[in-house]
């Protein structure tokens, strides 16, 4: 399944809401959160997620009320400098 990064600026959000929109990415079946990473004091939020298509993710955000800036399709994913193609 095609993979994204979704970048957010959300005032104001709490760890509870962060944690519930979290919790209902992983029982979506179209939508798999897989990791993220927060800043709740500046309401900054960086998400990776397995969907179909950057539409499908897109449609899921605003059915969960979740603003995003951005919406990235991943074509090369690395860690600690190991590089693979997705």
């Amino acid at each position: 399944m095609p993979r994204f990064i979704a970048c957010h600026t959300v005032e104001g959000i709490t760890r509870e809401a962060l944690e519930q929109v979290s919790a209902a990415s992983q029982q979506d079946p179209d939508v798999r959160g897989i990791a993220s990473w927060s800043n709740l004091r500046e309401g900054v939020l960086h998400c990776v997620f397995d969907a179909p298509s950057r539409e499908a993710l897109a449609a899921w955000f605003d059915k969960m009320k979740v603003p995003y800036d951005r919406v990235t399709h991943v074509e090369v994913e690395g860690q600690a400098g190991d590089l693979r193609v997705v």
